[in-house]
């Protein structure tokens, strides 16, 4: 027994004749007929009888043909499901990211992504890079986007980009006058620093140490949204990543450049040793595409 054997006494019982089923088949007449006997003779008993020249199903065959039925239900559910998998039209895509693309460059993405893809589910968390690292590591999530270093056990780097800190303070702040903030403006400025286990506060420290400047730090916090926050309420000033700065240039808050440029590096990240889905590949893609549009964004 095969499936062309099944599938030709399948057309025979739904035309109800030799000849609708060579044409539905596009197959010959006596090409019908012999794997109807093959099928026969694979089951052992009659699955038709000839009465005045016209086929009639046996009542073996009917019940046959009932079983039948219900398998091909589930290959076309199969097929079905294959081709959706294939256009894109099925499948469920996990991600986990950082803040400061959760705001609006990652929800951009999500927005062009679904727009083409509207069948795809898309399960969107939030956290601090660290625990990025490692929920993508244990394979609970698809992609991850968030600040790392270039050895990280467990993931792979899809792509790295790079953008630089931005100075943030209360609207009218004196140095909001400026066209560049340097080190030396902020000697002694009430100063919001980003928590100290981040890459970006290593890089902030780093620099005025080596510069010699001291600042004079009112509040340690995480992540740089609550840097603008607290800086539209006047607590003080800080140097944060420029999506976040953007996405909250309208709450009273001034944002000027930075120089030296302070890096504020992330990365793009899968489980290690998977394959790719070509949904998460095409999402990746689309990341890529949207987030170097960002005039701020470069890729390393």
């Amino acid at each position: 027994m095969n499936l062309r054997q099944l599938e030709a006494f399948r057309a025979v019982m739904v035309v109800g004749s030799v000849t609708g089923a060579a044409e539905m088949l596009n197959v010959s007449q006596p090409g019908v007929s012999r794997l109807i006997a093959d099928l026969e003779h694979a089951v052992g008993f009659k699955l038709f009888i000839r009465r005045k020249g016209r086929l009639h199903p046996s009542p073996e065959g009917i019940n046959f043909y009932e079983e039948l039925e219900r398998t091909f239900v589930g290959v076309e559910s199969l097929k079905k499901a294959a081709q959706e998998i294939r256009d894109l039209r099925r499948g469920h895509l996990r991600i986990v990211a950082m803040p400061a693309v959760c705001l609006e460059i990652l929800p951009a993405t999500i927005k062009k992504f679904h727009d083409i893809n509207p069948d795809i589910k898309i399960s969107l968390e939030v956290q601090s890079s660290p625990r990025i690292v490692e929920w993508v590591s244990a394979r609970h999530f698809d992609i991850g986007v968030g600040t790392l270093t270039l050895d990280q056990a467990g993931v792979e780097i899809a792509h790295s980009f790079r953008t630089h800190c931005v100075f943030t303070g209360p609207a009218g702040h004196p140095l909001g006058d400026k066209e560049i903030v340097r080190p030396p403006d902020l000697e002694n400025e009430p100063f919001i620093s980003l928590a100290q286990h981040t890459l970006a506060a290593l890089h902030v420290d780093q620099l005025f140490n080596r510069a010699n400047i001291r600042r004079n730090i009112r509040i340690e916090t995480q992540p740089s949204f609550s840097v603008c926050a607290l800086a539209a309420q006047g607590i003080g000033v800080g140097l944060v990543d420029p999506m976040t700065a953007e996405f909250f240039r309208d709450k009273d808050i001034v944002i000027r450049p930075f120089k030296p440029d302070v890096p504020f590096d992330f990365r793009i990240i899968y489980p290690t040793e998977t394959a790719h889905s070509r949904l998460v590949q095409h999402f990746i893609d689309t990341m890529r595409m949207n987030f170097t549009l960002h005039r701020e964004i470069s890729i390393v």
